[in-house]
């Protein structure tokens, strides 16, 4: 090895690699670069053939089982998802989607409206689709509860002639998840349904196995594909009172996820869940040409924000890149606004136009497994794969999803999943553009329609209720900013010196709705800092510098800061050895990188006065 580094085509091994990066690290642990997933998979900074054998083609080819790598022909359906309460405005929503490049219609029903469009019978249904080519523009239902009743209504409409991505989406494992509740008399007239009809209606898929409502719910990547092999798993059995053939009953199953914001984690979700499903359905009988999973990827919920709406474009872009690339049959891209409210069609525009963008404009339409050998995309697939599996074996142990889950099981391992994701985001071990980092007050709010209230219903402990990240961020920074809340900047030294540390705080502060006065002023005295302060009209202070100039100033500070009328003081950077004699001085609180976020931001608002 070279003394000045590697060069290209010059020979090296690991462990010159290595060498060259722990120069760089400058002490820090090895353990730095090591990444972990929400399932504890490590993800290492290099990977190589002798981590995964590539060279072996171990996934196969596109198109091929165990079809890891998708598809054999490149390109998905864009399938956007339409839920405003109103028929005739779900139908205008269609119809300009289609014009904009829309190819599916995933129609989301609720007879209330509250969650859907409000179907109640057959003329709904048929304002909603008015003008719409079934056969060009095919339909997926999501109508959870009422599946088997949407089903029927479809059915009617279609009159006998079904095309290749017709989905009647019949679900009742999803609406138990959701709802908590047994659902048995759901189930069969599901199972019912499509006993009755799969014959009539060969290329379309009846039966759907949808994760979402893990994912949504907080659970991790391996806890979504348990669940959808799981569910998978159940239908297939309910199927064989009616269907002999696996391959049939195999046919009818389609497949939903939700899709996040880390590209390459997320696709190796897609290709694990393939390569999970085909060993099921190989353990099941089936032969190799029936063991392709179709999937539907729906971009996550749980990632949006209300706050810098903006921001979601970007997530949203990540997620559909990662369900393109990961092979997704159907693509469902949520608005920028979805936290907010219904979508104007300004935003409608956007999400359509962001999977238009990836499929022509990037060529991911005519690329099929873009990632495909990738030493670390696939060690990923076949690790989640084996840590998912290793979850429905223990779903399976308990009698099947249903009984796992009306155990409390499933909801016990998404609830810890989810409590360990929201401490580090509380603690910024993971951050959310927009909210705990970089968040800007006063933001514009983004034009959005309005829902339809919800009306009050007791939810049942085995709900799997969906959350979103940065909602007790929000909550916070509404309660604050509604109040008017500010804090005083007491900067010691120059600007060069506290400048970092109240850069810091002032972002700290506005991810709990708090603005800053005078974070970039410096004070030529001490004298004029408590003038300041006295003149700022606020009884909140922050102390903001170098730890050389807290040692020598920090205490004085914080003393005559609490003689000038300071309710509460707070000290950007750690307590260190001062950790007596500064509470002593008059400093209430200490922030630092680390800190619990939510907790800090709450004592806080106490000290502020803002109410909940």
């Amino acid at each position: 090895m070279s003394e000045t580094g590697l060069h290209l085509g010059e020979h090296a091994d690991e462990a010159d690699w290595r060498a060259l990066v722990e120069r760089g690290l400058k002490g820090a642990p090895w353990s730095r670069l090591v990444g972990e997933t929400a399932d504890n998979i490590k993800l290492e900074p290099l990977y190589r053939e002798s981590d995964v054998a590539t060279a072996e083609d171990v996934s196969g080819m596109p198109g091929a089982a165990p079809f890891v790598r998708g598809a054999a022909d490149a390109g998905w359906t864009i399938r956007q998802a339409f839920e405003h309460h109103d028929s005739a405005e779900t139908n205008r929503e269609i119809l300009a989607d289609l014009v904009g490049g829309v190819s599916g219609i995933e129609l989301v029903i609720d007879p209330d409206g509250a969650r859907g469009v409000a179907i109640r019978e057959s003329r709904d249904l048929d304002l909603a689709l008015a003008d719409v080519i079934l056969e060009a523009a095919p339909v997926s239902l999501d109508a959870g509860e009422h599946g088997a009743w949407a089903a029927e209504l479809l059915r009617d409409k279609l009159k006998g002639v079904a095309v290749k991505g017709t989905n009647f989406g019949l679900d009742p494992i999803g609406a138990m998840l959701r709802s908590g509740k047994l659902c048995a008399e759901e189930h069969a007239q599901a199972l019912d349904f499509t006993a009755r009809y799969r014959a009539d209606y060969p290329a379309a898929r009846f039966l759907r196995a949808d994760a979402r409502a893990v994912h949504e719910a907080g659970g991790t990547e391996a806890q979504e594909i348990a669940t959808a092999l799981a569910s998978g798993i159940h239908y297939l059995r309910a199927l064989e009172a009616s269907e002999s053939n696996v391959a049939n009953s195999a046919s009818t199953l389609s497949f939903a996820v939700s899709t996040g914001p880390d590209i390459l984690v997320e696709t190796a979700k897609l290709r694990a869940l393939r390569l999970c499903w085909a060993r099921v359905l190989e353990a099941s009988g089936a032969g190799p040409e029936h063991r392709a999973a179709h999937i539907h990827a729906f971009t996550s919920r749980r990632m949006m924000t209300r706050h810098d709406a903006q921001t979601n474009i970007l997530r949203v872009t990540t997620a559909a890149l990662a369900a393109s690339i990961g092979g997704a049959d159907d693509v469902t891209t949520y608005p920028f606004t979805d936290a907010l409210g219904l979508p104007t069609s300004f935003s409608r525009r956007v999400a359509r136009n962001t999977q238009n963008v990836l499929m022509e404009e990037c060529r991911l339409g005519h690329v099929a497994d873009p990632a495909g050998g990738a030493w670390f995309v696939e060690k990923l697939t076949r690790e989640l794969a084996a840590k998912a599996w290793e979850i429905m074996q223990s779903i399976e142990a308990q009698g099947g999803i249903v009984a796992a889950h009306q155990a409390g099981a499933l909801g016990a391992l998404v609830s810890d999943a989810r409590a360990a994701r929201q401490k580090r985001i509380a603690t910024r071990r993971e951050t959310i553009t927009g909210v705990t980092d970089f968040p800007l007050l006063g933001a514009q709010v983004p034009a959005f329609l309005e829902r339809m209230s919800q009306s009050a219903k007791t939810a049942s402990d085995l709900a799997l209720t969906p959350i979103r990240w940065a909602a007790p961020f929000e909550a916070l920074r509404d309660r604050a900013e509604k109040g008017g809340a500010r804090i005083f900047f007491a900067n010691i030294a120059s600007l060069a010196e506290f400048g970092p540390r109240a850069q810091f705080a002032r972002n700290f502060f506005a991810t709990g709705g708090i603005a800053s006065i005078g974070e970039e002023d410096a004070h030529a005295t001490m004298e004029a800092l408590v003038d300041a302060f006295r003149a700022s009209s606020t009884r909140v202070a922050v102390i903001a510098s170098t730890d050389t100039c807290y040692a020598e100033h920090a205490e004085n500070c914080a003393q005559r800061l609490k003689a000038a009328g300071a309710d509460w003081v707070v000290l950007a950077g750690k307590p260190g050895e001062s950790e007596v004699k500064l509470p002593a001085a008059g400093v209430d609180q200490f922030i630092y990188v680390g800190v619990n976020l939510l907790a800090e931001l709450e004592t806080l608002h106490a000290a502020l006065g803002v109410r909940s």
